[in-house]
């Protein structure tokens, strides 16, 4: 345990025996997120879940709630959760991948070529089988795996239509290699850059454009500094909502099945959000910042999946295995066959 998760597990000690339970008969439980209070779709889907918990347990279970990181960052959050001193959270996968390594196999550029389909392999065989083995490999249960968003190209260049559209861009990316082999195929410069220097970087021209989800472009201001998006939505970045063991295995099997449901609800409410906020927040990029607005089609994203994903399957197949990859690439066939039977797609 580091020195700041000691510190933070210390706090939490004490405001729990401070605050006590919420009902002298009621168990209190805590979950953490890094997202502040208000109208987003993480914390309305936290939200959903304390209101099943403690609607159907008529109050036996409350959830005491812990927005905006106050517990720590969400490293700090899910070594609690591992350790004991919280029962929840809810990170995403790039934290997740430094306990669950495996995790970056979701990061396959073109994986998904809609929500619906990433949604059928969240709740597949696959993610059953993924979550188990967290469980085996951390000693953390996964409750449920949910939409964190999909990433698409900003720029200030020209508008992306075809992957040669891409080329001599300079690209912000994330310090993950997964994401700088995907830029440097498709024929752009990746430049690492952290979030925080983003729009300063796009605002003097040290890069031409990012990647992030439309939600993510408006309320965090690239969009007042870039004039074109693209959502060809190359990546889909999870979130994962884990509980520690010990707790769930002390609590009686009908609150175990209500922790799970509600886990399913919470996912399923940031999925339906998060992809209503696409065409959202993507109408007031245009409206308010007159952003110009492409929508990639399935046939333009399969020439880019041609381009960018044989390179970075590579990278991921010799990091996870070719088990893994193929049997995700096996689930994602099914999931479409089953969606858009036979003929799907010109991504095939």
């Amino acid at each position: 345990m580091t020195i700041r998760t000691a510190f933070y597990a210390a706090a939490l000690a004490a405001s729990v025996s401070v605050f006590g339970l919420a009902e002298a008969d009621a168990m209190e439980i805590k979950f953490g997120i890094g997202m502040p209070e208000g109208d987003s779709p993480e914390y309305n889907a936290l939200v959903r879940f304390k209101e099943y918990v403690e609607f159907k347990t008529n109050g036996e279970i409350t959830v005491r709630l812990f927005p905006n990181n106050q517990l720590g960052g969400e490293r700090e959050m899910i070594e609690m959760v591992q350790q004991g001193s919280l029962e929840l959270s809810f990170p995403a996968d790039g934290a997740m991948a430094g306990f669950y390594p495996p995790m970056q196999v979701w990061s396959i550029p073109y994986l998904f070529e809609s929500a619906p389909v990433a949604w059928r392999v969240m709740e597949s065989d696959f993610a059953d089988r993924m979550r188990d083995d967290i469980l085996a490999q951390t000693g953390i249960r996964a409750l449920a795996f949910s939409q964190n968003g999909f990433r698409s190209f900003t720029n200030n260049v020209r508008p992306i239509i075809e992957p040669a559209d891409m080329a001599g861009l300079k690209i912000r990316t994330m310090e993950s290699p997964v994401y700088m082999e995907m830029v440097g195929a498709l024929g752009a410069t990746a430049v690492p850059i952290s979030g925080a220097e983003v729009v300063m970087a796009l605002r003097q021209g040290i890069v031409d454009g990012q990647e992030n989800p439309p939600a993510v472009v408006y309320t965090g201001g690239h969009g007042e500094v870039q004039r074109y998006y693209t959502l060809n939505e190359h990546t889909l970045g999870l979130h994962v909502i884990i509980a520690n063991e010990k707790w769930f295995q002390s609590l009686e099997p009908g609150h175990q099945q209500v922790i799970k449901d509600a886990a399913k609800l919470m996912a399923w409410t940031e999925n339906l959000q998060k992809t209503e906020g696409d065409w959202r927040f993507s109408r007031q990029l245009s409206e308010e910042l007159g952003m110009e607005i492409h929508v990639s089609t399935p046939e333009q994203k399969a020439a880019f999946r041609e381009i960018a994903q044989p390179p970075v399957l590579s990278f991921i197949r010799g990091n996870v295995g070719d088990e893994l990859v193929d049997d995700l690439l096996a689930t994602v066939e099914d999931a479409k066959a089953t969606l858009y039977g036979g003929e799907t797609t010109a991504a095939e």
